[in-house]
């Protein structure tokens, strides 16, 4: 019986050495995951610092910049983008820190978070239509792109920098916008143009003589179409043709644009009428739906 005693004595001592030594590893595993968890966090605070520039950056540049491998990068910018703090734009392809993060309200952060609200919209438009789009906002007296689809399009049309910009008077964006913009920016924009008349003569000669006629029938036909005499950009269609066509639309709440959506394809082609009776009702209602998204702040949009 005593032995029995000292027996059962000695197992309940080995169960309770057991467990005491059981436990050490399961407290070292749990600081280890700790540790794992905050150097996670660490990892992803840095990709978020370095996504502060609007300018946004790739994968091979957060790389360079944070040291971190790019398996691992993918894996803390697809956290980011699902927990909103971070998207990818698909003009560029870049990174870029959600605005819904920002403590500032300045233009820049404006325009990059329509970008950010119109990109998802920009990705399902190809479903209807093969054409690609972009979206542009009123900034210094030209149309800036903020966002386009023309990287995923295939179609080998020329590509443009997020930020380029376009001429306000021959671009069909510019039209939609000087079209349906309240009246007191639409004189403002006009007055300063007066003071600081377009580099393009034609574009001059729409300002003097034309603009009237032009944004009323814009008005009439709910679209703007470029000019057949602008080449896409800032420079006169002798020096610089991209040899597209674009009718655009705006992107409203009530008389304010928040900015316009334009439609482009090969102007050899001769497909303007086809794309407006096939898309035109597509465009519409992509401009409206990406119009409800946008937060009702209109502070955020106007300054």
């Amino acid at each position: 019986r005593g032995c029995k005693s000292a027996g059962m004595d000695l197992k309940m001592e080995a169960g309770r050495s057991a467990d005491i030594t059981g436990f050490r590893p399961v407290f070292a595993t749990g600081q280890t995951t700790m540790n794992k968890t905050i150097n996670s966090l660490e990892r992803g605070l840095s990709v978020l610092r370095s996504l502060e520039e609007d300018s946004g950056k790739s994968l091979a540049e957060l790389h360079q910049t944070t040291g971190i491998p790019k398996a691992s990068l993918l894996r803390i910018l697809e956290t980011l983008e699902k927990n909103r703090f971070a998207w990818r734009a698909i003009g560029d392809g870049r990174y870029r820190r959600s605005i819904s993060l920002a403590t500032r309200r300045r233009l820049d952060e404006r325009n990059t978070r329509i970008a950010e609200i119109a990109a998802p919209y920009l990705e399902q438009l190809p479903r209807k239509v093969i054409w690609p789009a972009g979206i542009l906002v009123y900034r210094d007296g030209n149309l800036q792109l903020v966002e386009t689809s023309r990287r995923h399009s295939n179609l080998g049309l020329q590509v443009y920098r997020i930020g380029f910009r376009v001429d306000l008077f021959l671009s069909a964006p510019g039209r939609a916008y000087l079209a349906y913009c309240s009246e007191a920016d639409r004189e403002a924009v006009i007055a300063r143009a007066r003071e600081n008349p377009p580099d393009i003569a034609r574009s001059r000669a729409v300002l003097a003589n034309e603009l009237a006629d032009v944004l009323a029938e814009t008005r009439r036909l709910g679209y703007a179409s470029r000019d057949p005499q602008f080449g896409g950009s800032e420079a006169d269609i002798r020096e610089f043709d991209d040899g597209l066509d674009a009718i655009a639309v705006p992107i409203r709440r009530d008389d304010q644009v928040l900015a316009c959506m334009n439609l482009v394809w090969p102007r050899k082609y001769k497909l303007k009428a086809k794309i407006i009776a096939d898309h035109l009702g597509d465009m519409l209602e992509t401009a409206q739906a990406i119009a409800d998204a946008c937060p009702p702040d209109e502070e955020s949009f106007t300054q």
